[in-house]
This record gives C-alpha cells, structure tokens and sequence, in this order.
C-alpha cells in the first residue's frame, strides 16, 4: 500500500508510542491525516455563444393569378384560329369550310358560337362574292342576338364584321372598275374595227400611183379616108 508523503512525515510522532496507549495512537494517527484537498473549484462553464437573432422572416406574397374574362378567351380562340387560317393550302381552307358548314349548317341557332365566328372567318378568306355576304349574314346574327350568353362573343363579331364589310366594300370597287376597264376596252376595239374599216374604203376610192387601167392603143386614121365623104345611109321604103 503506498503512503502519502503527508503520512511519512508524521511518522516519527508516533513511532515511540507505547502500545499500552491506543488512545493516544488515535490522537497522533488523527493528527497525521491529511485531510482531503478540496476539489479545485469548477472552471468558469465557457459562455455559448450569443446566437445573433434571426432576421424577420420577410411575408412571401404568392400572386394567384385571377381567371381570364370571357371576352378575352374569345379573342384569343379567334386570333389563334385566324392564325391557322393563314398557313393553310386552299385545298385545306375548302376542306375546314365544308367541315364547319356541317356544324352550322344543320342548325344555325343550336350550333356553338365559336364555330359560327369560325365558318365567318374562313368564308372571308375566300373572296367570292356569295361566301363573304354568307359571312356577313352569320355574323350579324351573333350582333343582333340578345341572349346574354353570346355578350362575350359580340364584340369580336362586330370587328370581324366592320373587316369583313370594308373588305367587300373594296371588292365590289374593284369589280366596278374592272368592268368597266373591259367595256373601255370592247369600245376601244370596236373603234379600232370601225377605223380599220374606213381605210379600206378609203384605199378602195383612191388609185394608187402606177396602178390605174392600162392605156388603150389609138390606130392613126388614113388622110383619104378621113376626106372621103359618108354615104348617107339608105332610107327604109
């Protein structure tokens, strides 16, 4: 067993003690423990570390965006269709016209209002006479209804009928002065034969230098002849 140095210097305080005096061994054994040092006082517990306050959380605003207007729906269907409208062949455009006249056709007033402005739209596209009056038809019956589900489809309706009467009003300009372009030009012609006409009578009446009747020779008369006297013819009895 190992003493601690404390207990070898107080040996020699007790070593000659009799062993008649236990008491007095105590006492000297009591005096010679050291007693217990004192656990050094806890080091200071290290400060955390002050946490810096959390920056307020800035509100996230989250825009919904709100649900188009009716209106807006149709100009966009009719923009996107015209669009398509434009890059088709004209076998194409026939085939979409038949194909909407089966829609519309079969009940005018039952067929959806977008088809009506559809058919409208390609019928305009054709440039004849009948289809653009059809399409002015379809037209102002979607104007001139007042069923309040066709408000949203009444302003588009009324712009494509303004186009769709400026473009026949300009057509049917163009029609009146191409005929009357060809009546100048069936004038012009029929002035031209009549002019063409009156040279050759003209040339017809006027002789041309080197190329009139040919001279008839004159035989010269004998003097005797020409002095000798004419019988006088006989008298019938």
């Amino acid at each position: 067993m190992r003493v601690s140095r404390p207990v070898l210097r107080c040996a020699p305080a007790w070593l000659g003690t009799p062993l008649w005096a236990p008491s007095l061994l105590a006492m000297s054994l009591a005096a010679c423990v050291t007693p217990p040092a004192e656990p050094p006082p806890p080091a200071p517990a290290a400060s955390a570390p002050v946490a810096a306050p959390a920056p307020a959380a800035s509100a996230v605003v989250i825009m919904v965006p709100s649900p188009p207007e009716p209106a807006d729906q149709v100009s966009r269907q009719i923009l996107g269709y015209h669009e398509q409208l434009r890059q088709m062949s004209a076998a194409d455009l026939g085939n979409e016209i038949t194909r909407l006249n089966a829609i519309v056709s079969a009940n005018t007033s039952a067929a959806p209002t977008g088809a009506v402005l559809e058919l409208a739209l390609a019928l305009s596209q054709q440039h004849n006479g009948g289809d653009v009056t059809r399409a002015v038809q379809l037209l102002e019956s979607v104007v001139k209804a007042g069923a309040p589900e066709l408000q949203p489809w009444q302003p588009m309706a009324r712009l494509l009928l303004a186009r769709i009467g400026e473009q026949r009003r300009l057509e049917d300009a163009f029609n009146r002065e191409a005929a009357q372009r060809r009546d100048q030009q069936r004038t012009l012609q029929q002035l031209n034969e009549k002019l063409e006409a009156l040279k050759a009578i003209e040339r017809s009446m006027t002789t041309r230098p080197g190329s009139g009747a040919a001279a008839v020779p004159v035989t010269p008369v004998p003097a005797a002849a020409s002095a000798a006297p004419t019988a006088p013819a006989p008298k019938a009895p």
